[in-house]
């Protein structure tokens, strides 16, 4: 069996996305011939909450070596919080102590945070072990200056000029680019010229029941609405961004429509918004704010700051029905779907019509879906919005979303475990393209 040493300084009990990432890809890397080395902190040096039920989510064969990080009480006196430049030399000793006493295949960077990526092109070039970056999200990127400067992190401008420079150096011999979606590898391939010679695959986040059977047996409390008041809870669970405004504004509107023409039952309506900001520490309401604006305030509430992942799932089991939004990106395929789908509740998706989630969708039945693309925009639709909103109201209350689980089956964990595991065997099979002699390799 081959190995894989996943680089990962925000891992389990964390409850980040780049955390739950790589436990969803590792469990499954086992049955496809690889075995999974996770390098990551111990847990007391994140700055940021953890639940340690997370960790009871762990497949107990999965190895994980966890190693110190520079204190942030320290790093912060120097403007310096990221967990994965604070764990930088840390993880580089062991990297080098792992590829030293073990024979290891490869070496795999999921990003954020981002400056890790380095430490693939410098084990290349010490050990000639190929690399593969993950991107969950992009790092050069124009996102905070398109944003209010009120709104924008304090060291942004500092952040975006050492991406510009750190980027190209960390990718110039990455074996092969992954990304969530294709639109975030495509943003990510076309900065570079010569990227275009290596190749590129879309891996989304895919899905797990385990974890939802996990919740059933251990239920948590759900400290954002109960269930059992009368009111019809709607729940949007994950990052608001600005691109998703226009849809918001329709969904609104549409919601708008509904008090007026229908007021017995949009009145009992409540949108939940939970976990909308990226950070934890400069959280922002702007979903809020769009409401007031249209004196929604007593439908819409939200609660910008991230959640811990068990209680966002507990959120989605108690919710009468879900919220996909979509965005002005043709491709965006919000990885939220495969939960909410998993979770068994009935949905409402406002998607452009070019994003793949729509295919996706066809599989399941308690689902009102609404697509728009650039001729037909949202706000176009808010008549089309708010039927499909009164339709997703009026079902009764628990009704499980019956699902085609055949046509789920490729957006598994599992499945994705599986692109990667062939992925990883690309990136092998040129093991020694570019590395020097076999006397070099060999280090005579």
């Amino acid at each position: 069996m081959r190995r894989v040493i996943i680089v990962g300084s925000d891992f389990t009990p964390s409850s980040y996305p780049p955390a739950l990432r790589i436990r969803f890809l590792a469990e499954h890397l086992h049955h496809f011939g690889w075995e999974p080395i996770i390098l990551t902190v111990y847990p007391k040096y994140y700055e940021w909450a953890v639940d340690p039920e997370n960790e009871k989510l762990l497949p107990k064969s999965l190895k994980v070596l966890r190693t110190a990080a520079l204190p942030a009480r320290l790093t912060r006196k120097f403007g310096i919080g990221d967990i994965g430049i604070r764990s930088l030399w840390h993880h580089w000793r062991g990297l080098t102590d792992l590829c030293k006493r073990q024979h290891i295949d490869l070496i795999f960077i999921p990003v954020p945070p981002y400056v890790p990526m380095v430490l693939g092109r410098l084990i290349r070039h010490q050990f000639c072990i190929p690399y593969v970056i993950d991107y969950i999200d992009p790092w050069v990127s124009d996102y905070y200056w398109k944003l209010p400067k009120t709104e924008r992190p304090p060291k942004w401008a500092l952040a975006h000029a050492v991406s510009q420079i750190l980027e190209p150096i960390a990718l110039r011999k990455v074996s092969h680019v992954v990304g969530v979606s294709r639109e975030t590898v495509e943003r990510v391939t076309s900065r570079y010229a010569w990227l275009k010679e290596v190749k590129r695959s879309e891996i989304p986040y895919g899905g797990t029941r385990a974890d939802f059977d996990f919740l059933r047996r251990m239920r948590r409390d759900n400290k954002f609405f109960d269930k059992k008041d009368g009111f019809l809870h709607i729940a949007y669970v994950g990052a608001y961004v600005s691109t998703m405004k226009t849809t918001l504004q329709a969904l609104l509107e549409a919601v708008g429509v509904g008090l007026r023409e229908n007021p017995g039952l949009f009145s009992r309506c409540r949108l939940h918004f939970i976990g909308t900001n990226y950070s934890s520490s400069r959280v922002y309401s702007r979903v809020l704010a769009l409401a007031r604006e249209m004196g929604l305030t007593h439908i819409v509430n939200e609660v910008p700051g991230r959640i811990p992942y068990l209680d966002a799932l507990q959120v989605l089991l108690d919710s009468h029905a879900l919220l996909v939004l979509g965005s002005d990106a043709k491709h965006y395929s919000p990885s939220k779907v495969f939960p909410y789908i998993l979770s068994g509740r009935p949905l409402l998706a406002l998607l452009h019509r070019a994003s793949n989630v729509v295919d996706l969708l066809g599989g399941m039945e308690a689902r009102r879906l609404v697509t728009y693309d650039e001729e037909q925009t949202p706000i176009m639709l808010v008549q089309k919005i708010r039927g499909e909103l009164e339709g997703i109201l009026s079902m009764p209350p628990n009704l499980e979303a019956a699902v085609c689980w055949e046509s789920f089956a490729g957006y598994t964990t599992r499945a994705m475990a599986a692109r990667l595991a062939g992925v990883f065997d690309e990136a092998v099979r040129d093991r020694f393209s570019g590395c020097g002699s076999a006397n070099e390799i060999e280090g005579k």
